[in-house]
């Protein structure tokens, strides 16, 4: 019996966490759509190749579409996690789950411009210029280069807006999860899925304070590049974050498992 309870759990894809919610409700199902229609738009702002040579720039941007698509997806992710983990569709979730849907749809081409500039200006050392269907920088009438981004103010902007958009995602995402953590009595959350809501809350706060910070150094400090610079520090803390709770709930399963076991055959156990 215990066993099988572990491979429903198995099943589901989490081992500590019991799901909660199990049906795709509608504002899942709108939510889905809106990043799917995320997705498609940044396929469709891009031109059908019709030379060689433009299919091979295609290729050359590829990274661009897998950053965004992975930042898309990564917060797709927190947002299935979230439904599937607590099954709350109460009107403040629905709320926030539409600023959520708004925010998605607002900073799709933000996203998209943000890393094509850098892909195509810092890396490929093409320039911050706007470039043709193959890659060159393209000229005005007088034989100049167009620049995508002009003045430092328009960089400092453009990273302010990216670090604001940040941090109000994943601000909704700890809002979510803040939310939920308030319902833990009435949800029966255990001792590891209070343990893993309270590492959600961190993980989302950290992305909300590495945009937040990106703003500000963006804002007040007037340096792009650090601004720029300062999400790589979001991987290695994510994963000191993870690597904490985790052990956290690593001390907790053999007792809470043993409880499962117990309550599931109460005749074995005695």
């Amino acid at each position: 019996m215990f066993r099988q309870h572990l491979y429903v759990h198995a099943a589901q894809g989490e081992r500590d966490f019991r799901w909660r919610g199990h049906e795709i409700s509608r504002i899942e199902g709108l939510t889905d759509g809106v990043f799917a229609l995320a997705i498609a738009l940044l396929v469709i702002s891009m031109e059908v190749p019709r030379t060689f040579d433009e299919l091979a720039e295609a290729f050359v941007q590829t990274p661009v579409f897998l950053a965004c698509f992975a930042t898309l997806f990564w917060c797709w992710h927190a947002h299935f996690q979230f439904h599937r983990r607590y099954g709350l569709e109460n009107p403040l979730t629905l709320f926030l789950n539409g600023v959520l849907i708004f925010l998605v749809a607002l900073y799709v081409y933000p996203l998209k411009f943000l890393f094509g500039l850098l892909w195509n200006g810092m890396i490929l050392r093409r320039g911050f210029n706007v470039l043709d269907s193959y890659g060159n920088p393209v000229l005005d009438g007088e034989g100049r280069h167009i620049p995508a981004v002009g003045e430092i103010g328009d960089h400092l902007d453009l990273m302010t807006l990216y670090g604001l958009g940040f941090a109000a995602v994943f601000g909704i995402f700890f809002l979510m999860t803040l939310h939920a953590w308030a319902w833990r009595e009435r949800l029966e959350l255990d001792a590891r899925e209070r343990v893993l809501t309270k590492a959600g809350l961190w993980a989302h706060a950290i992305s909300v304070g590495f945009g937040a910070g990106s703003a500000l150094i963006a804002g007040f400090a007037r340096d792009p590049l650090m601004a720029g610079c300062l999400y790589f520090g979001i991987g290695p803390l994510q994963t000191v974050n993870g690597i904490y709770w985790d052990r956290r709930v690593g001390r907790l399963r053999p007792a809470v498992e043993r409880a499962e076991e117990l309550a599931d055959d109460p005749v074995g156990g005695s």
